[in-house]
């Protein structure tokens, strides 16, 4: 699947994953900043010669060429091997050829007669000695190789007074560290948000897989709502998708909704056990169905203790129905659990003995929710063609886009009745949803 972000997508992104972009900005900036400390400081000592070009009070355009022309030659000159060697040789401490020419440079403005002299070094004293000695041996020369003493130098350096530092630069490493840093910790943001995006959001959710959410469950510790206050952000929320849930409900005059999810750990079992427990509270009767015949949770969330159920009911060893419905400590709320794990649990799943079952719990209930396997397996595939609707319940921790977006292709190929999707562990919702109470 091609994926693209617009506009108001980066702009989210920026707002959505703030903290990780600081964090990682504010690390990359003091690793930058602080390690200029550690790069040797560079002093800058600069003087200025003068040409004098002609005495003439008018001077001519050819004299003028002609004056541009020798101060191009004598900055040539002046970093030319005759004249460092002779530098080189006048310093106490020795350099490379390459090393002096890359410590020194000369600057003419335009149409001036003045030429700058720059050299660098690591102490204010060798930059100073350095300027001079290349300002006074350059005038030297002149003389004695053009026979002119038209080079003068208008003031040798000082330390202190014609030198400056400048390497490094501390503020503009943090500076370039910060843009860097903030570059780095979006673009892997961004390439996380393109290639391993997660499903966290309900705008992700509705873009991506198609369907409306019908909820977003709050990280919570894993309790049942039973075990909570009436008004507890919970119980309020799963107030909100029992309203939503009953909106469609009554529109398709449905009984039998499946929840599933893409893979395990999403969540489902948890849903599915409040949903029950808050259809029960609205004086609804209501039966729980664990037909997760691989990876039964139902018994443990609420607590009961017979084994027989789906798989006794459909292989024939309980005939009677009653059998194998257990009541809860919910008023209204019946539980019927996955039975003894079958070596064919699709096969059982698929018979006319399981639609047989869901058909005999609608005359006596009025809202079933069945918990079935994650996508990864055929079961829900098949149980899906025989309920009223289906509920898609992804983790915002953990649930992959690409995964999700399979899962839900596999259920519309079999023209599963989606109703909607849930996102379950949510920390971004608990906030905006506290219940004023």
């Amino acid at each position: 699947m091609n994926r693209t972000l617009d506009i108001r997508d980066l702009i989210y992104l920026i707002k959505k994953k703030k903290k990780i972009i600081l964090l990682v900005t504010l690390y990359i900036t003091l690793i930058g900043g602080f390690a200029s400390f550690a790069i040797p400081q560079k002093f800058e000592a600069k003087t200025d010669i003068l040409v004098n070009f002609t005495t003439a009070n008018v001077v001519s355009s050819g004299e003028i060429d002609a004056n541009l022309r020798l101060i191009e030659t004598y900055k040539y000159l002046m970093t030319s091997n005759r004249i460092l060697n002779k530098v080189n040789d006048s310093l106490k401490e020795t350099y490379e050829r390459e090393e002096l020419n890359g410590k020194v440079k000369v600057q003419s403005n335009v149409n001036s007669q003045i030429l700058t002299i720059l050299a660098e070094e690591r102490t204010p004293e060798k930059a100073t000695q350095l300027v001079n000695t290349l300002a006074i041996t350059f005038q030297d020369e002149i003389k004695t190789l053009m026979n002119l003493e038209n080079v003068h130098i208008l003031s040798q350096a000082i330390v202190g007074q014609d030198t400056k530092s400048v390497k490094p630069i501390t503020a503009l490493y943090f500076i370039i560290s910060a843009i860097v840093g903030f570059l780095v910790s979006y673009l892997f943001v961004l390439i996380q948000e393109m290639f391993f995006t997660i499903v966290d959001s309900p705008e992700k959710a509705e873009k991506a897989l198609g369907l409306p959410v019908i909820g977003v469950i709050p990280y919570g510790e894993g309790e049942l709502i039973s075990e909570l206050t009436s008004h507890d952000v919970m119980t309020e929320i799963f107030r909100s998708i029992r309203a939503n849930l009953l909106y469609v409900f009554s529109k398709k005059h449905a009984k039998t909704l499946l929840v599933t999810s893409a893979e395990p750990g999403d969540g489902k079992s948890y849903v599915s056990a409040n949903l029950s427990i808050i259809f029960a509270l609205d004086q609804k009767k209501t039966v729980y169905v664990d037909a997760d015949l691989r990876r039964a949770t139902g018994r443990k969330l609420f607590q009961l203790p017979k084994r027989i159920g789906v798989t006794s009911y459909v292989a024939g060893l309980n005939n009677d129905i009653q059998e194998i419905i257990q009541s809860t400590e919910v008023p209204n709320l019946s539980f019927i659990s996955s039975g003894p794990v079958p070596p064919n649990p699709t096969e059982l799943l698929s018979s006319a003995r399981f639609a047989q079952l869901l058909e005999e719990l609608k005359s006596q209930f009025e809202v079933i929710i069945i918990n079935t396997p994650p996508l990864l397996v055929a079961d829900t595939l098949h149980v899906s063609a025989i309920v009223d609707g289906c509920l898609f319940v992804v983790n915002a921790e953990s649930s992959k886009l690409e995964r999700s977006i399979h899962s839900i292709e596999q259920l519309k190929q079999v023209q599963a009745p989606l109703i909607g999707t849930i996102i379950n562990k949510s920390k971004g919702i608990i906030h905006s949803n506290s219940y004023y109470y």
